[in-house]
């Protein structure tokens, strides 16, 4: 008997946000790294560390959490990317008001701005992105 839809999202759910947890502390221990032991700038130090956690969310998601076979990569791919876009836009801005303008720490700021942009914006869009039965 296969789940209800309301278990499935659960555990989707669950899955998408082990995967945020994971693409999360990749991304704050780069930025760490960068930040403080490379004495790189958090402004600049905030493109790549994100960007490597914009690669373990896609692929994470896809085969891990939506549990997604489909060989439509690069549809996905693409319509993920247009989502990343807006949801890095979104956490560049969010870094910016919570480390540079108000003076958090950089690695609280990461956390609570990407766990604003993930539930509000991303996770959402990514169900429509990411299905089993998507070709």
């Amino acid at each position: 008997m296969p789940p209800t839809a309301p278990t499935a999202t659960r555990k989707t759910f669950g899955r998408s946000a082990i995967v945020g947890v994971v693409a999360t502390l990749v991304d704050v221990l780069a930025l760490s790294l960068l930040v403080d032991v490379l004495r790189v700038p958090p402004a600049i130090a905030n493109l790549p560390a994100l960007s490597l956690g914009l690669l373990i969310q896609f692929f994470g998601n896809k085969y891990y959490a939506f549990n997604d076979r489909s060989r439509a990569l690069v549809r996905q791919g693409a319509l993920f990317g247009v989502v990343e876009a807006g949801a890095f836009s979104l956490n560049l801005l969010a870094f910016h008001l919570l480390a540079v303008v108000w003076g958090l720490p950089v690695q609280l700021a990461r956390v609570i701005g990407s766990a604003a942009v993930y539930f509000g914006f991303s996770f959402p869009l990514w169900g429509r992105i990411f299905r089993p039965d998507a070709a």
